[in-house]
């Protein structure tokens, strides 16, 4: 879990209005996921100035304050009030980081000796909202010194709060790797008591573009049945629950189009504990060359994301330029990014076309992400993702239908093929 704690680090100096941001034209909103994406967590803090409002923010060092706290950064000019980047120390040694409005931090990083808490807060500067915590090394031997069995301490929670306690929709990572997810009331697990499956004994994810409007990130879940398998179609039952642990995101298509949605929502992705992925919708109709730099200009990758996705589906181009055409440019495609992103990528498409126009021994060191609609996944191959329905139902998306994907083994094997697609 330390691998999803770090992919925050560069985010919590950010504290985006997003209604604006979606206004503002994909140059500008790709200049400002450069700038906070690609790098680990302090040493890519950038101080942008935030304020709308163009008030003239000057920086301080050693700013100390009636209650003994100090800060250091950016304030309004002639005021204590703080704006933009900045880090205050309390006199207890708790470090609050990031973007401040108004003298308040919507959204940053709390440093204790316990935890580090990336997320939301109040204006009291309590937990407030979606966040995510991970307890000290030091904390956790505590819980053991008091007996505590392993599987009952939390390593790490990803999910909502309220007024410093865990509350609504989240997932707690055990330290012996076990996970409880559902509802929690004032800091407490609502257990549903004949739940029938393992948190993470399946893998599911979702995949969104342009076409999936208005994604409430704070509370994604998939509804399942008590033996875990998730629903095709209306839920029979709204009791239990399966957590998104992965989403694809569409990046671009063909040799122009990039998808309005994807730079800001690698951003949700990360907040929520979500592990992103990016994907590329193949035209063989434009050069492949230039399909090529489209993707590598506008996804990004870094270590612990999903494998970088070739989507395969228009079967009437398909048909026009030949199957060999087809295994070309593919293959052209998957080498670069292998060898420009560093890590190796897979093909999506349906099982029809893998096993009629695919089938070549080329392709064998790339895995599938399979489409098939049924309750059988993709036979007469390996495989590694499975899209299993298109007619999903998303707690936290209300725009209809979705696409769900399920991994083919539990979160440890995932983990392991996450990390074995990277380029050492």
């Amino acid at each position: 879990m330390p691998m999803l704690i770090d992919k925050f680090r560069g985010l919590i100096r950010s504290d985006f209005d997003w209604k604006k941001i979606l206004m503002y034209s994909l140059p500008i909103v790709s200049f400002i996921i450069g700038l906070l994406v690609p790098s680990p967590l302090f040493d890519r803090l950038r101080k942008e100035a935030v304020d709308e409002e163009e008030q003239q923010l000057v920086e301080v060092a050693g700013l100390v304050f009636a209650d003994g706290s100090r800060y250091d950064g950016s304030v309004i000019k002639g005021t204590k009030t703080r704006q933009g980047y900045g880090r205050l120390t309390t006199a207890d040694s708790t470090v609050y980081e990031g973007n401040w409005r108004n003298d308040e931090l919507p959204y940053g990083q709390r440093t204790t000796s316990s935890s580090v808490y990336r997320g939301r807060f109040d204006k009291e500067l309590n937990n407030e909202g979606f966040g995510i915590i991970e307890y000290s090394e030091a904390f956790i031997d505590g819980k053991r010194k008091q007996g505590m069995a392993e599987c009952d301490i939390v390593q790490t929670y990803i999910g909502n709060w309220h007024n410093n306690n865990k509350q609504g929709l989240g997932r707690s990572v055990k330290v012996d790797g076990s996970m409880d997810f559902g509802r929690y009331d004032n800091g407490v697990f609502q257990a549903i008591p004949d739940v029938n499956y393992r948190v993470g004994g399946s893998v599911y994810g979702v995949d969104f573009s342009h076409y999936q409007k208005d994604v409430d990130w704070d509370n994604l879940a998939l509804y399942c049945d008590k033996d875990g398998n998730v629903y095709s179609g209306k839920p029979k039952d709204k009791k239990y629950m399966q957590p998104v642990f992965f989403v694809y995101l569409k990046a671009t298509e063909g040799a122009t189009i990039k998808d309005e949605t994807y730079s800001v929502r690698t951003i949700e992705a990360e907040r929520h504990g979500v592990l992103k992925g990016a994907y590329h919708f193949l035209h063989l109709g434009s050069p492949i060359e230039e399909q090529i730099r489209n993707f590598v200009e506008t996804a990004n990758w870094t270590l612990g994301d999903m494998p970088p996705a070739l989507d395969v589906e228009v079967v009437s181009e398909i048909k026009e330029y030949g199957k060999e055409f087809l295994v070309e440019k593919t293959l052209q495609w998957l080498r670069k990014i292998e060898s420009t992103m560093h890590v190796r990528p897979i093909i999506y498409t349906r099982e029809n076309i893998r096993n009629e126009y695919l089938n070549d021994d080329r392709l064998k060191k790339y895995d599938f992400w399979i489409a098939k609609y049924s309750k059988k996944g993709p036979a007469n191959f390996d495989w590694h993702l499975w899209q299993k329905t298109d007619k999903g139902v998303l707690e936290g998306y209300d725009g209809g239908r979705i696409d769900i994907n399920l991994f083919k083994g539990d979160y440890a094997s995932f983990i392991r093929f996450i990390n074995d697609k990277t380029l050492r």
